[in-house]
């Protein structure tokens, strides 16, 4: 069994390669705005800006092209289910960012001439956590614009054949999606290259200059690069890099192990989420995950993790009992205390902006997160309420 993550997988060779070094251009000297971390987030940051803004961009990483959790997730964009227990804004930030990838995917849109696998898949929770009754939170809930059914469990046998029997309730929503983070990923880069954007992947950030609460530079192994702005898209890593600029953050990672089957005869028909997540791909294999690990940066795949997350799929649909495994993966999720992001300008700098913490809703959000911090890098200010987003919830000083 393999241990790579099924979006590295399904890429040509070329593809890969492209991922790993997108071209032949110098880490420059000075650029107007540089965008730390080339993950789903950072480059959606990159591409938003770059519609409206013609000064310099450059986006920087210390591996490849979305070779963190951006590559290492299962591929669904499940805005409907998103917390109840989240502020409102939040969950309709969700609903908001699901959106933007479909216009930006369908036919038409500047994703869609390379395809990114976008599919209304739908999604169906069956763990019960959901406030109240179900029919009326599913009414509250198609109130507010997330389409969503109650379903009875006369009606989940009807709906998902598949699905074990000891399931009593569902809650469907109609319009959520799937897509593959991987060719999303290149379809941006290879946009960017185009606009002249420079992307520098295999570069690790070493240290900060820092006068005043203003930013002025960043060492890359000898090399300092220079900017107006600096935006960091980092993932978990955004935590450590906030301390050595000053300001504590409670953000770190958590391990997630996925796995995928071997093509399986069965149709699924939906997405399911339980213990676990369950998806069936075009092609007939299951991915399933993930776990949720407090261990720091562990980035080995496990036996035990393995036997988990096929566990918890077998008793959602017992037709993987026993299935055959293809591969299984690891992605470490940035995780904040309230399970939301901070998107927020650096507390006590006037160049440096935050963007990092989306937990397992990094790629869902990516769309949204960089439209905001774009529209606040051309405004000169927020243009929306981000306050529930705010690092000034975590306010902690490093000494």
């Amino acid at each position: 069994m393999k241990v790579e993550s099924i979006w590295f997988h399904d890429l040509s060779l070329e593809e890969r390669q492209f991922l790993e070094s997108p071209g032949d251009a110098a880490l420059p000297r000075t650029t107007d705005v540089l965008i730390i971390g080339a993950g789903l987030v950072g480059l959606f940051t990159a591409w938003c800006l770059r519609q409206r803004f013609e000064g310099s961009i450059c986006v920087l990483d210390s591996h490849g092209i979305s070779h963190g959790a951006s590559g290492h997730n299962t591929g669904g964009l499940f805005a409907g289910q998103t917390s109840h227990t989240h502020p409102q804004v939040f969950r309709d930030w969700a609903l908001e960012s699901r959106e933007l990838y479909g216009s930006l995917a369908t036919s038409g849109g500047p994703l869609a001439d390379p395809g990114i696998d976008f599919v209304r898949s739908g999604s169906l929770r069956i763990d019960g956590k959901w406030p109240g009754r179900l029919p009326e939170y599913s009414d509250s809930e198609t109130q507010r614009g997330n389409k969503s059914e109650a379903l009875s469990q006369a009606a989940l046998s009807d709906f998902e054949p598949l699905l074990s029997s000891r399931f009593s309730e569902g809650f469907y929503c109609n319009d959520d999606a799937t897509f593959h983070p991987l060719r999303t990923a290149l379809a941006l880069a290879r946009d960017l290259r185009r606009d002249d954007v420079s992307l520098i992947t295999h570069t690790p950030v070493s240290d900060f200059t820092i006068s005043s609460g203003h930013l002025e530079a960043i060492n890359c192994g000898g090399s300092t690069v220079s900017a107006g702005t600096f935006v960091l898209t980092t993932g978990w890593a955004a935590g450590e890099m906030s301390s050595r600029l000053g300001f504590s953050l409670p953000l770190g990672p958590v391990k997630g192990q996925a796995i995928a089957t071997t093509p399986r005869e069965f149709t699924m028909r939906t997405c399911l989420l339980g213990a676990t997540m369950v998806r069936q791909l075009k092609d007939g294999r299951i991915v399933a995950g993930g776990t949720q690990e407090f261990v720091g940066p562990d980035l080995q795949a496990t036996d035990d993790g393995r036997r988990q997350v096929l566990r918890d799929a077998a008793e959602m649909v017992p037709d993987l009992n026993d299935a055959p495994l293809d591969r299984t993966w690891v992605g470490l999720r940035p995780h904040t205390p309230d399970g939301m992001p901070v998107v927020d300008r650096f507390p006590g700098s006037d160049n440096v902006f935050l963007a990092a913490g989306h937990f397992t809703k990094g790629v869902l959000l990516a769309p949204v997160t960089g439209q905001a911090i774009a529209d606040w890098l051309i405004a000169g200010s927020a243009t929306r309420d981000l306050q529930h987003l705010s690092a000034a919830r975590f306010a902690n000083p490093a000494a």
